[in-house]
């Protein structure tokens, strides 16, 4: 699941205008998850980017201490140098900028329970966001809430930053829609960073009538 190239939220334009887009996106990924080695074609497919903007990117990291090298047979592995004298810096960097989205989407999808939609809204989505604001996280569908904060549990400490959870079925959102819920209301009309489901599932949210969630979640 990737993020968009270019982001209209100023959490997110910090990232974008330290590092050019290849090498925000592979120094991201690999900060983000230290615990994982990457085989240059692998991370070519997963980060879906040129091959050759892609090696230039790992040669110049690895020359520089950033990530390690490692041959393992026929092929080169490289992986986070969790000893470099910036990795610190450079994953807080991330973790607070550009690859927030990135690490709140990667602890969702390591939920056992299918989400149906999540979405980031309130100040952190509409770019409003002071150092202490939380990021506020809403949850549509059969997931418990048990469920989400299991999976969420290390983001505050990683992110730095407060997480905010509000877990509502289908059924539940559907009622307080029906009873006028300004709150509610303000939530869904306002700007939303979407980490799963999208506008589509959205827009059926805001309706009403009978078949309101019918194939959806």
């Amino acid at each position: 699941m990737n993020i968009p190239n270019m982001s209209n939220n100023p959490n997110e334009l910090i990232g974008e205008s330290l590092f050019g887009k290849v090498r925000r996106r592979v120094l991201s990924t690999f900060v983000l998850n230290p615990e994982r080695t990457f085989y240059l074609l692998e991370l070519i497919r997963f980060l879906d980017s040129g091959r050759g903007a892609v090696q230039r990117e790992v040669t110049r990291l690895s020359g520089a201490g950033i990530i390690t090298r490692t041959k393992v047979g026929n092929q080169v592995h490289y992986r986070a140098n969790t000893n470099n004298l910036i990795y610190r810096e450079l994953r807080s960097i991330f973790s607070k900028t550009t690859g927030l989205i990135d690490l709140l989407r990667a602890d969702l999808e390591s939920c056992s329970d299918e989400l149906g939609m999540a979405f980031i809204y309130g100040d952190y989505a509409g770019g409003t966001a002071g150092e202490d604001s939380p990021v506020r996280l809403m949850v549509v569908g059969d997931t418990a809430m048990d469920a989400v904060r299991a999976c969420t549990v290390e983001f505050s400490r990683e992110a730095a930053r407060e997480l905010h959870v509000t877990v509502l079925t289908a059924a539940e959102l559907k009622r307080r829609l029906a009873s006028n819920d300004r709150r509610i209301k303000e939530i869904l009309t306002g700007n939303k960073i979407f980490l799963a489901g999208g506008r589509r599932e959205l827009q059926v949210l805001s309706t009403t009538g009978d078949d309101l969630f019918d194939g959806i979640f």
